[in-house]
């Protein structure tokens, strides 16, 4: 990996009381002395010392190996923080290794009286790529990222292609992980395999610009399938890197038995609406449900509109198919229930979920048809 800034978070917790401006010198020999000793250094400089508050707030600032820049801060309620800034280059070892960071936080405890200590892998910030991405319910999350194959902006989102050790090439739209070379389970997920019969059926898919669900349906002998994508680059740049999910269906716009279509879905679906044409199955994989506080705003009305156009064109008995969003996010997946439950068109729904590796957690799909008398 190219040159980046890496920060180390080590953080105990000592009574409150001995943060006394005495009581924060002795500790700040203390801490001092331990990361000298880890570091195998015989002295640091100190930069700058402040009392923030009379109530324990403390801050020294120090400058250590490498370069490497020492915060450390006294919270009135007995936190102490210790924050290690340093450029680590390429293979470069690092500044403290996972052991060393284990060894610290036993002194740090024993400073600590025995309180937990804890110390954190190091942040990068800096690299020439993003390695961290955030979960659904918004926790962060460092992956193996180790190349960027592709990364180019569309009329509609940034596409990028990165290379994880773990999951093979990812498909990544606008900073989220979409899909990648090791996530069949999120395919067979939202069309339900095993479950539904696409025998002599007719498809249509929004969105699906991977190529994954469509390469997967085309094996379940349909009589026809029709893909709706607005985003061409997403098509071309995943039958180039992921081929092992599309297999050769990005190839031709056009097949046996599916057509795909570079458009707007919901002018198509209108277009479907006029000429009268039915299908029995709709999958959506388009968005994620959002993460907000009310199903209110325009992606929620984005969503509301996508499920009452699809069954305008879905048969009596055809079914509605999509994903959700991690499971965790109980409040955003009830909204969503809530909205299925709320449209003018009397609808039940049911729901699995299953882990999808890249995604790196469980993720809720819904199966969605008319109520029956």
């Amino acid at each position: 990996m190219a040159a980046c800034a890496n920060t180390i978070l080590l953080d105990f917790k000592v009574e409150n009381s001995s943060l006394t401006q005495d009581g924060f010198n002795k500790l700040e020999m203390e801490v001092v002395e331990g990361l000298e000793k880890h570091f195998g250094v015989n002295s640091m400089e100190k930069l700058m010392v402040k009392t923030l508050s009379s109530e324990g707030d403390h801050l020294s600032v120090f400058m250590g190996p490498q370069q490497s820049v020492i915060n450390l801060r006294t919270f009135s309620n007995g936190l102490v923080s210790i924050i290690i800034d340093y450029l680590r280059e390429g293979d470069e070892e690092p500044l403290l290794t996972p052991l060393d960071g284990k060894a610290l936080e036993l002194a740090l405890g024993k400073l600590g009286k025995d309180m937990k200590s804890v110390t954190l892998p190091p942040i990068k910030r800096g690299t020439p790529f993003d390695v961290y991405f955030p979960l659904s319910d918004g926790r962060l999350v460092e992956y193996d990222v180790d190349k960027l194959i592709y990364d180019e902006r569309s009329p509609f989102q940034r596409v990028q292609i990165m290379h994880s050790k773990t999951f093979g090439n990812m498909l990544v739209l606008d900073g989220l992980p979409n899909l990648a070379e090791s996530d069949l389970v999120y395919t067979e997920s939202i069309m339900c395999r095993g479950t539904e019969d696409y025998k002599d059926k007719e498809i249509l898919i929004l969105g699906g610009g991977d190529g994954a669900l469509l390469n997967e349906l085309r094996k379940e002998n349909p009589k026809q399938i029709i893909m709706v994508e607005i985003d061409e680059m997403v098509m071309k740049i995943c039958n180039e890197h992921l081929r092992s999910a599309c297999g050769d269906t990005l190839d031709s716009y056009m097949g046996k038995n599916y057509q795909i279509i570079v458009g707007d879905c919901i002018k198509y679906i209108e277009k479907c609406v006029f000429q009268g044409k039915k299908f029995d199955y709709v999958i959506s994989d388009l968005t994620d449900i959002p993460i907000s506080e009310t199903p209110q705003g325009e992606m929620w009305e984005f969503i509301k509109k996508v499920i009452r156009m699809s069954f305008s064109v879905l048969n009596d008995t055809g079914k509605f198919l999509t994903h959700g969003t991690g499971i965790s996010c109980t409040n955003q997946l009830a909204m969503f229930e809530g909205v299925v439950g709320e449209l003018e068109i009397p609808l039940s729904f049911t729901r699995t979920h299953a882990f999808v590796p890249s995604f790196l957690e469980d993720w809720v799909f819904y199966q969605i048809q008319r109520k029956t008398a």
